[in-house]
């Protein structure tokens, strides 16, 4: 049996990216899947119609995780196609790279809606229903930037992911009883990303390949399968924790 038969996944941020990379490991591995997605309704639905060409089942949902509303409609979706939810993974994310003395507040807010407040908005509406059927798996991602100053530019999205880690904790021991568990990975992958923070530190790709331990940049794929082990029932014993998938670059 595959390691996610028949279990309903939300992925928000699938379209592209890490997301997109998830949603479809997820998918081989037996799971059905809400493909999350803010804009891009032709990438979303071109997710969603590769699980479903590899035989699995898909829908795709359009929704701002900053909105209460809209992150409501995107569960109720899941339910009343899956009838279930057993499976989040906040993966939503927004980059814009400023210097500090130029960052504004409008910048900072929506920094933290998308990151930080679409975290909470979307674990407190799946955890509900995961709480009455008995359990369930929330994954939220971070950066690496939210443990160490790694980069000029990122004061917004940097303190938004370190709130990540902090409410991945309390998250965590609050929702054990009710047999959910909250964790976190910290990946460090070439996505549409990383051009934007390249452009601040003014390295390539592989000059930043030569500052990974392991010799190489890695790809979306290479995160997934992080996310497919906090998933299954080889991750139920482990909550509250951060997953570094970066190729020992934080070490």
């Amino acid at each position: 049996m595959s390691r996610l038969e028949d279990k309903v996944a939300i992925v928000t941020g699938a379209s592209r990216g890490i997301g997109k990379a998830v949603a479809l490991d997820f998918a081989r591995h037996g799971a059905h899947l809400v493909v999350g997605a803010v804009t891009d309704v032709s990438a979303a639905q071109g997710v969603t119609d590769s699980i479903n060409a590899m035989g699995g089942k898909a829908i795709s949902f359009i929704a701002d995780v900053s909105k209460r509303k809209e992150v409501d409609d995107l569960v109720n979706a899941a339910l009343e196609r899956f009838g279930k939810v057993d499976i989040l993974v906040n993966n939503a994310g927004i980059i814009s790279p400023n210097p500090l003395m130029e960052l504004t507040e409008s910048q900072w807010d929506r920094t933290m809606e998308v990151h930080l407040k679409g975290t909470f908005t979307c674990t407190q509406a799946v955890a509900q229903h995961m709480k009455e059927s008995g359990g369930g798996k929330i994954i939220n991602v971070t950066a690496p930037s939210a443990l160490r100053a790694s980069m000029l530019g990122v004061a917004d999205y940097a303190a938004a992911k370190g709130g990540i880690v902090a409410f991945t904790k309390t998250a965590a021991k609050e929702l054990a009883a009710f047999h959910i568990t909250v964790n976190c990975i910290s990946p460090a992958v070439y996505t549409r990303m990383t051009d934007r923070l390249m452009e601040v530190d003014q390295s390539t790709l592989e000059e930043r390949a030569e500052r990974v331990p392991l010799g190489w940049f890695g790809q979306p794929e290479d995160a997934a399968p992080a996310f497919v082990f906090f998933a299954s029932k080889d991750a139920d014993y482990i909550t509250g924790q951060v997953l570094a998938v970066d190729g020992g670059s934080t070490l």
